[in-house]
């Protein structure tokens, strides 16, 4: 073979490498072309009736109204547009549930995630439109499946990118949504990063454009979205943080479990093409590059030649086998290679997940200890002060798990008693009728003031007991527990309940005092100027007192004014008021009493009075002088019948009669 049909020889063997790998090359493309129109064009679901039960069907007619909650900022998925109305993929597909359904949603004006979340807790709210169903919120929700697909990325400055990939994050400045729980586990396997919590996702957007951090995780359709709308043209997507993490679910009360049911019938009802349209509306789909034009072969144009011209030698079958097989080696070592650097980067990724594992488990251990040791500081504070407090913790059903030794020492309970049948010592004392209330707050994650209850001790003896509850958080501020603090305030209670009683009563005699009395006849004036009917004031004088204080003392007439005081009480009924105004003077009130009957009770009184007091060896006799006014023929008002009542016994006294009403002269 000379040199010239070497050459033709070889030109046309790299034609021919050159045709089969383009042949190869195209075959690939059509196989992997054929492949993708199946995944991405699937068959549009057939939507058919919803099937509900008959129950199903008997709750919504009674429930055509369900209240519902959109986070305000979450766009494209929910937010409120410019004018005050709710837009986005959630509000599209739940008006789509709700058509299919016949359900008609009302919006809460609540939009902050952590106020509507608070709100829905206390079921003041019936649905949350989106919620990621995570374990420790299934004690208030109900969820369907998830029905939002939702990555979370890494936004950085195109100018001057500090974070290409996740691994760059730690020791970095990034913006985090504040009140969303994936900041904290962002902190929890980054715990160098240096945390900016942000309003809104489009704040965090804007810090990375002015490079005054470094980067921001947000969700990326709310990326792109807001990148579009704001134009926001310095910053690009790094890197994913975590894919399809935050899916959404619709939330729904936890004492509807059935509405859950439903609306994921609702959900299952919507077609993939209009859910596809949903999606089109608000996502902007990422551009694709343009095709490359296929290089052009730097081959010449081969001139035909004679028939005896070797050139025109064309390989036979075998050749094109072995330059096949030649090329499948080469793919195959390409393929090796890239393994083979796929799996240094593997365990790479394997040594920093281990470092990282490692550096958690460190914090979690300084901080279980330093947590620990804040404990039991407390609890040997409170122990300490065992005559007065224990100490205690209940999860979020409301049952105790720990109650302080101390207990014993206040209540005669052990801490194993007291934790089981703490329900039973409850008095029937008004004050405990919101314990179950303000324990329900506090396991909601809402702190409680200081209230009081009274409880029975182990003698069943009554004691009163001021409660400080303050609820447990997580890391991701959500409520697991309740730590408290009983104290011990029944001295004290009834110290303040003594003077409130002597601001209402006669120290000496236990009758009300002249406060009270007042407080009394202005109500008995208002009550039966209602009924349109009457009531007598007696205003009652002890004739010859002042000789018994001048000649046996103040204390003997002390003891003289409480036997008084007693026989006045045994001659008046229960609805009636007897008042102590001062020295040996009384007032008397008998509502619906009219001036016959009031007669009846003056000569009682006297007749009680006459009687003989005997006092150690002493006998002693006293009268007495009652004055009586009559509601409303001697007065109206307060004032006026107390003055004709006063004047009236006057009369009684300077006459020797006993008891008088006023004198006509005088009216």
């Amino acid at each position: 073979m000379n040199v010239k049909m070497k050459s033709h020889y070889f030109s046309r063997g790299k034609l021919t490498i050159h045709l089969i790998t383009l042949f190869f090359s195209i075959g690939l493309s059509s196989v992997t072309h054929a492949e993708a129109r199946n995944v991405h064009v699937p068959q549009e679901k057939t939507t058919q009736g919803i099937k509900l039960t008959a129950r199903e069907k008997s709750w919504l007619a009674a429930h055509k109204t369900i209240r519902i909650a959109f986070d305000s900022s979450l766009p494209p998925y929910s937010f409120v547009n410019d004018m005050g109305q709710f837009e986005g993929i959630a509000v599209d597909i739940l008006a789509a549930v709700g058509k299919n359904l016949g359900i008609q949603f009302q919006p809460h004006p609540s939009t902050n995630w952590n106020a509507l979340y608070k709100a829905a807790a206390k079921q003041k709210i019936d649905v949350v439109a989106t919620m990621v169903n995570r374990p420790e919120r299934s004690f208030w929700f109900d969820f369907t499946k998830p029905y939002i697909k939702k990555s979370l990325v890494i936004v950085t400055n195109k100018n001057k990118p500090s974070v290409n990939d996740r691994s760059d994050l730690a020791g970095k400045k990034v913006a985090l949504r504040k009140g969303y729980q994936y900041g904290y586990e962002v902190i929890k396997e980054f715990p160098s990063i240096k945390p900016y919590f942000v309003d809104t996702m489009l704040e965090g957007i804007k810090l990375v454009d002015q490079q005054k951090i470094d980067a921001a995780i947000v969700f990326m359709a709310t990326a792109n979205y807001l990148q579009e709308k704001y134009q926001v043209d310095n910053v690009k997507l790094a890197d994913f943080y975590d894919r399809n993490s935050t899916d959404e679910s619709i939330a729904v009360r936890k004492d509807w479990p059935i509405l859950a049911t439903i609306l994921q019938k609702g959900l299952d009802s919507i077609s993939e093409k209009q859910m596809n349209a949903i999606y089109a509306k608000w996502v902007t789909p990422a551009k694709q590059p343009e095709p490359v034009p296929p290089p052009k072969p730097i081959l010449e144009p081969v001139k035909p030649a004679a028939d005896n011209d070797v050139s025109w030698y064309s390989p036979n079958s075998s050749q094109i086998f072995l330059l096949i097989l030649l090329l499948l080696l080469i793919k195959v070592r390409q393929q090796n290679k890239k393994i083979q650097l796929a799996n240094v980067e593997a365990e790479n990724a394997n040594l920093i997940v281990k470092q990282l594992q490692s550096d958690l488990e460190r914090l979690i251990l300084s901080r279980s200890a330093e947590l620990t040791s804040n404990e039991n500081t407390f609890r040997s504070l409170i122990e300490s002060q065992s005559s007065e407090y224990f100490f205690y913790k209940y999860d979020c059903e409301g049952a105790f798990t720990y109650v302080s030794p101390s207990v014993t020492h206040i209540l005669g309970y052990t801490p194993e008693e007291f934790m089981l049948h703490y329900r039973d010592y409850l008095t029937d004392d008004p004050a405990n009728l919101k314990v179950n209330e303000y324990m329900e707050d506090c396991t909601q994650g809402i702190p409680n003031p200081p209230y009081q209850i009274e409880v029975y001790d182990s003698q069943r003896r009554v004691h009163w007991l001021e409660v400080n509850d303050s609820p447990i958080y997580d890391d991701y501020g959500m409520c697991i527990g309740v730590d408290g603090v009983m104290h011990e305030i029944t001295a004290r209670k009834e110290a303040a309940d003594h003077l409130i009683w002597l601001s209402y009563y006669d120290e000496l005699t236990g009758l009300a005092n002249r406060r009270l009395f007042m407080d009394r006849l202005q109500q008995s004036i208002n009550l039966t100027l209602r009924k349109n009917l009457s009531f007598a004031l007696l205003f009652l004088d002890l004739d010859r007192f002042k000789s018994i204080n001048d000649t046996m003392g103040h204390t003997a007439g002390d003891e003289i004014l409480k036997e008084a005081s007693r026989r006045l009480l045994t001659a008046l009924r229960d609805s009636d008021v007897a008042a102590r105004f001062g020295g040996d003077e009384f007032a008397l009130l008998l509502p619906e009493t009219n001036k016959e009957a009031s007669v009846l009770v003056a000569k009682k009184i006297i007749n009680t009075l006459r009687d003989t007091f005997i006092l150690g060896e002493q006998l002693i006799n006293l009268g007495v002088s009652i004055g009586i006014a009559v509601y409303p023929d001697d007065g109206k008002n307060c004032e006026a019948l107390i003055k004709r009542a006063d004047s009236a016994m006057y009369h009684a006294k300077k006459k020797s009669l006993g008891f008088s009403f006023v004198p006509s002269g005088a009216r």
